[in-house]
């Protein structure tokens, strides 16, 4: 059941992450307008097509092949662990420094803090699965 679970969790969310990736590649304005933000200039756009896009895209293409390979799982669940943590961490700090944003962002922080949380029960999960099959 958990790698049931686990399995459709990396699809849904590499799939997600992809499909994010390639939508700021194609056009980075297309989703920071629903933030109230846009690109500013050249360099600005050259950022957000490389770091939302190219990092978003290669990262949900990783976690997205953790459904299909089972001796990747693990791997693409540690990723997204660290992946969605590191948003987490990031967001949290910003809102500590300078204040809460936008309500959709929030909304994202909350998505990142339970795919964590998430990712952190399939692997412990997973850690005593397997000490239980070598016992």
């Amino acid at each position: 059941m958990t790698t049931t679970l686990q399995r459709y969790f990396l699809l849904f969310t590499g799939v997600s992450l992809g499909a994010i990736g390639l939508a700021y590649i194609v056009d980075p304005n297309l989703l920071l307008q629903r933030y109230e933000l846009a690109v500013a200039g050249v360099s600005d756009d050259n950022m957000y097509r490389g770091a939302y896009g190219g990092l978003f895209m290669t990262m949900g293409i990783a976690i997205a092949a953790g459904f299909r390979s089972p001796a990747f799982r693990h791997t693409a669940t540690l990723i997204t662990l660290l992946f969605m943590g590191g948003f987490a961490v990031g967001r949290i700090a910003s809102i500590v420094a300078v204040g809460t944003p936008h309500e959709q962002i929030t909304g994202l922080l909350s998505f990142e803090v339970v795919a964590s949380v998430v990712c952190l029960w399939f692997l412990l999960s997973g850690r005593s699965s397997q000490r239980l099959a070598s016992a």
